[in-house]
């Protein structure tokens, strides 16, 4: 016999099939907080730490100052070096709307790091070691609006994004906007907050993200303690844990949900960095280095936007562990 679900609201019949529904669940929203505003969760813990440490090469390095973004790759993306990352029992379909920008909280080099991280050219790696944004997030992003993949951009959930929804869809020709924005989603969570690292036989990898809710609808079927049961999923496990084989890193992730978890058509979005973030930045050169990298990046930081200020903050120094490392490339 097939279950039922019979709304009646604001005049509108609505009957569904409650087999073919189910709920996603999404991070938990602050008390009396606006369900239409940006959920901000930055961990106590993640604020504790003095520097997050970001290992790259050269050309990021100038991508970063010269259009003030920093990338944050999703959950599915193919360069992202642990393949667990995006699968979880039942939730891995979710994945895509996930992503991540991945720090260091440890304020020491790490071979691993040197040798893993940045591209194949290993004179033209670099460590930044920025001043711990998740103190005073405001201070050093903005949650205005990301960059994606193809140069548009995505809200982050605000009353101007479903403002600008609103206007999008019920516009006609003579009253079209422009479409620089993509409003198929926005980000509706922003999270900092520190990796937890887990043994590789940990239910974390095994145990089922999926199963039955009982959800009282009362408040839209008119019925009192409309209680119905559905399927329920839970991608909030998602990007929070690693085996502990990669507890090395230390990790430390600013991670953006999207509104639509169920939207995964970009690898990557950029988020828009504030002048502060670059404020008392140290600059560690390759081990590798045969030079040449402190003038090229003095140069980058010159004909950045940066107010003067910042920019004559930044320093600029030699690996510890210069001319010790053996590698083959």
């Amino acid at each position: 016999m097939d279950k039922k679900l019979k709304i009646n609201t604001k005049g509108i019949f609505i009957e569904a099939d409650l087999d073919s529904m189910y709920v996603i669940l999404g991070e938990p929203i602050q008390k009396n907080q606006d369900s239409k505003e940006l959920n901000i969760m930055v961990s106590e813990e993640s604020k504790r730490h003095t520097i997050m440490s970001y290992t790259t090469e050269l050309e990021t390095l100038k991508l970063i100052f010269q259009n003030m973004t920093l990338r944050s790759s999703s959950l599915t993306n193919t360069n992202l070096n642990d393949t667990m990352e995006k699968s979880r029992v039942d939730v891995s379909q979710f994945a895509g709307s996930r992503f991540i920008a991945c720090f260091c909280h440890n304020d020491q080099e790490k071979v691993p790091f040197w040798n893993l991280y940045g591209k194949k050219i290993k004179k033209n790696k670099v460590l930044l070691q920025f001043e711990n944004f998740a103190v005073d997030l405001d201070k050093y992003l903005w949650t205005d609006y990301v960059f994606v993949n193809d140069g548009k951009k995505c809200f982050f959930q605000s009353n101007d994004y479903w403002e600008y929804l609103k206007k999008s869809l019920s516009q006609t020709e003579e009253t079209a906007i422009d479409d620089e924005y993509d409003i198929r989603t926005c980000i509706d969570t922003l999270q900092v907050f520190d990796v937890k690292y887990v043994p590789v036989d940990s239910p974390t990898f095994s145990e089922a993200n999926s199963g039955p809710m009982t959800i009282n609808f009362d408040k839209v079927s008119g019925n009192k303690n409309e209680l119905i049961q559905i399927k329920g999923f839970n991608p909030t496990v998602l990007g929070k844990e690693k085996s502990n084989a990669w507890d090395y890193e230390e990790e430390t992730r600013i991670m953006c949900n999207l509104h639509n978890q169920m939207f995964s058509e970009w690898n990557y979005i950029d988020l828009r960095l504030k002048p502060e973030f670059f404020r008392n930045l140290k600059i560690i050169l390759s081990p590798w280095d045969e030079g040449e990298l402190s003038s090229i990046i003095s140069d980058i930081i010159e004909r950045s936007s940066l107010p003067q200020d910042i920019k004559e903050s930044i320093t600029i120094s030699d690996s510890g562990l210069k001319g010790t490392l053996n590698f083959e490339d």
